[in-house]
């Protein structure tokens, strides 16, 4: 047995069955078979959605014990991450074998991709602020526009229950590198009208960040501070008519390697605002409102730069219901972006708007779906995608389905208008086209004695947006298969995820080349085992190796972790948590020349008025 394969092995075998004659306890049940509301942009039952799905909610947040986001999208099918030296530090995503920019990612509905690098600081957005989180896998630009070429990320904000009153909720956390992290919040409902209030606060002395071949390096420990707060309100008028609000604000210092005291100083803001109306039985319309802002001051030296972004929303959805089986979706979106930057971009604002007609429909066993979208755009013009899939239940429990979608990226303001160096070149160009794709994908899913999906895809890339200056020069393919398992079998529960992916570059010199930063393989494992007021888990974790550069020359190890965490439940309304992550102290990069963090412990208490 390789090294490799020896070591995937014996953290498996930290998560088999302490005793069968433990008492039994229900734990609660995967939520596989709920619903969301990201895959169509309407609700729908998740045993319905034809496409690779994911949902993640506040139970298995605090079951998992996730303390970023990044841990909980690390355990997803087919996404990989990237950071660069611990919390709070520089995170990017892969998901099937593209780049962070391919990857559409809203919260509470609003785009909050950067306009000018065109990625998102995962690493700033607090897990205790998270609801629930919702993967779509697979091309989404009919429904979404640019950016849903891999899939899209749907993060929902905490928001109050169904039962009235006031319901108040806390944590407290202490953990490794003197890492503290705090959490108060309320659910408040009374009738029709309902709010959430949630703060929190994190602070860090974090690790080293960089290793020595790193530019600016600096052997200091790089921490890391953040406040963050979130409401979300709302009120239901009549069984017609209901409003509902949203605002996430997030204010972080970020220290990095690149000369003394260097750091960031981030502000990121999110707000909402969205009304329903239901006319007749027939139609119910949407109209939301939206903004977000990304802001950075960046300190270097004793010189400050800024870079601050800022994109407007707005969305009107229309659902008619053609028959009990029937579902006509009409929408427009509209979008400006707008850059204020010390750096003089030759274009700082652009507009974007989009219409799109999806239709829904059940015949019998057969399920279908098409959509098509127009997008005209201030910069690059007009761009026309679409998808058609094909289900069928082969009974109660097994369901197939077939899928064809075609997605594009629009280039950043920093790929199109980055001015260029005196001395080193580069820059932007103006003249850059976007990438497109087209993407084909099988699914099989089945819902008896345990859940499970079996997925097959392949996508296309072309005019892939390249170098420095940026050039529409490179293709790409990406085929691989997915397997996802989960069971809720008594007192356990479990889920297991793998994946295998050929990322390859098509075209150029490096044709045949694995594209950079992607892994062929992945693979997630997790259980939990009740035992009276004790519940018991673990999770393993595998990367494949990957290269850091177009000729395949130089590349990171493959690595895997694994994690132990227990809960205990005080009394009904509080527990108490622990979580040793990275057992075995696991030394490997997700970044060349940035560390990770090697063994790390969390101790936390955790409050919850039922």
């Amino acid at each position: 047995m390789s090294y490799k394969s020896n070591t995937l092995y014996q953290a498996l075998l930290l998560l088999t069955p302490f005793s069968a004659a433990w008492a039994v306890e229900q734990l609660p049940t995967i939520h596989m078979t709920a619903n969301n509301m990201t895959a169509n942009r309407t609700v729908l039952n998740d045993q319905n959605t034809m496409a690779g799905l994911t949902v993640i909610d506040r139970e298995q947040i605090e079951r998992q014990q996730f303390q970023t986001l990044e841990e909980l999208l690390k355990t997803v099918p087919s996404l990989s991450f990237r950071n660069s030296g611990g919390m709070g530090k520089t995170t990017g995503i892969s998901l099937r074998g593209t780049s962070s920019q391919s990857v559409l990612v809203l919260v509470d509905g609003q785009k909050i991709a950067s306009a000018t690098t065109g990625t998102v600081a995962f690493e700033h957005l607090p897990i205790d602020q998270i609801e629930r989180v919702e993967i779509i896998r697979g091309p989404r630009s009919s429904l979404y526009g640019a950016e849903a070429i891999a899939g899209v990320i749907q993060i929902f904000t905490r928001q109050a229950g169904h039962a009235d009153g006031m319901k108040p909720y806390a944590s407290v956390s202490y953990g490794s590198h003197e890492s503290y992290k705090g959490n108060i919040g309320v659910n408040l409902r009374q009738g029709a009208s309902w709010a959430n209030l949630n703060a929190t606060a994190i602070k860090t002395q974090g690790i080293n960040a960089t290793r020595p071949t790193a530019w600016g390096h600096d052997p200091d420990r790089d921490g890391y501070e953040s406040s963050a707060f979130a409401l979300k309100a709302g009120h239901q008028f009549s069984d017609q008519f209901e409003i509902s609000s949203n605002l996430l604000s997030v204010d972080a210092k970020n220290e990095y390697d690149n000369g003394p005291d260097a750091h960031g100083n981030i502000k990121q803001n999110v707000y909402g605002l969205a009304a329903k109306y239901k006319p007749v039985d027939r139609w119910q319309s949407e109209l939301k409102v939206g903004r977000t802002e990304d802001k950075l001051e960046s300190v270097e030296y004793g010189t400050k730069s800024k870079i601050d972004t800022l994109r407007d929303n707005i969305s009107w959805l229309n659902s008619l219901t053609l028959q009990p089986n029937q579902l006509l979706m009409l929408g427009i979106d509209y979008q400006h972006d707008k850059v204020n930057s010390s750096t003089n971009y030759t274009q700082n604002k652009r507009d974007n708007t989009g219409y799109f007609v999806q239709y829904l429909a059940g015949f019998g066993a057969v399920n279908v779906q098409a959509a098509f979208r127009f997008d005209d755009n201030q910069q690059y013009g007009q761009h026309s995608t679409g998808n058609a899939t094909l289900g069928y239940h082969l009974n109660d429990h097994y369901h197939a389905y077939a899928t064809w979608g075609k997605a594009f990226r629009m280039p950043t303001f920093n790929e199109l208008y980055w001015p260029a160096d005196p001395v080193f070149g580069g820059g932007g160009n103006p003249d850059l086209k976007p990438e497109q794709a087209e993407n084909l994908e099988i699914g099989l899913k089945g819902s008896q004695y345990l859940d499970w999906q079996l997925n097959a895809f392949m996508n296309n890339i072309d005019h892939m947006i390249v170098g420095w200056p940026a050039q529409n020069v490179d293709k790409a393919r990406v085929k691989g298969i997915e397997l996802v398992l989960g069971q809720n079998l008594h007192q356990w529960v479990w889920n297991l995820n793998y994946t295998y992916q050929d990322p390859k570059n098509r075209s150029g010199a490096y044709k045949n080349k694995q594209v950079v930063y992607t892994a062929k393989q992945l693979l997630n494992f997790s259980a939990d085992y009740k035992i009276d007021k004790w519940l018991i888990g673990g999770a393993v974790h595998y990367e494949d190796k990957r290269f850091v550069n177009a000729a395949n020359t130089q590349q990171l190890s493959d690595f895997t972790t694994a994690d132990v965490r227990v809960t205990y439940q005080l009394t009904p309304t509080m527990s108490v948590q622990a979580k040793l992550a990275n057992m075995f102290d696991k030394t490997y990069q997700s970044t060349a020349d940035y560390n990770q963090d090697g063994r790390t412990a969390w101790l936390t208490l955790r409050y919850a008025m039922q």
